[in-house]
């Protein structure tokens, strides 16, 4: 029987957490804080560290797509790698049927000091009301809504309330779209299909992978 371990995001933890209790996964997971896809090269340092960490098992799964180019370069002498052919997560789970006019979000987009409501509080907090609103304004303005991802992962009630503030500082309509964190389940059960990067052992991770 091969031996895998996932190296996953914390931001998609509920949604892996699930599923794995619901396809009995025994394979161990090691989560990377959130929030590194903001530094790539931080995200690629970190990545590989734990890459080289694990050289003792067949194949090691990742939940990072291309993450802003962070995995771009990433290699695994000894293992095979499979990772999803998204660019990021949020494609991910909502398998390319992305909406440009809106800002997403899941419960684990929300509960640190740069999710959308944090970064309302410490720029209105900073600059006052007036100058505030214009700096969000910039920061926001090209979206129409924000839209919570419905993973049946989380209390979609608690975290929509925590949402209202913000959407109605930012004039932005709250909306709700499911997912069936489809991709997820495949990387977790070892359905990998075209959806999914399979590289072979001392095989680098590419910008090309994901086109």
């Amino acid at each position: 029987m091969e031996k895998k371990i996932l190296i996953a995001c914390a931001m998609q933890q509920d949604e892996i957490e699930k599923y794995r209790k619901q396809l009995n996964i025994t394979y161990p997971v090691v989560y990377l804080q959130r929030g590194l896809h903001r530094n790539p090269s931080v995200l690629r340092n970190l990545l590989q560290q734990e890459i080289d960490r694990h050289q003792d098992v067949d194949i090691i799964l990742l939940t990072y797509g291309l993450c802003g180019r962070g995995t771009e370069g990433i290699v695994s002498w000894n293992t095979e790698l499979v990772m999803p052919r998204f660019h990021d997560c949020i494609h991910q789970l909502l398998e390319n049927h992305v909406d440009k006019n809106s800002l997403y979000a899941t419960r684990a987009w929300t509960i640190d000091k740069e999710s959308i409501g944090g970064q309302c509080s410490t720029i209105l907090a900073a600059y006052g009301r007036e100058q505030g609103m214009e700096v969000l304004d910039t920061i926001y303005g090209g979206y129409e809504k924000i839209t919570l991802i419905d993973t049946q992962s989380y209390d979609i009630k608690k975290t929509k309330d925590g949402l209202k503030r913000p959407a109605e500082l930012l004039n932005k309509k709250l909306a709700v779209e499911p997912s069936d964190c489809n991709i997820i389940r495949k990387l977790l059960s070892g359905k990998w299909d075209c959806n999914f990067v399979h590289l072979e052992k001392g095989e680098r991770v590419t910008e090309r992978h994901f086109i």
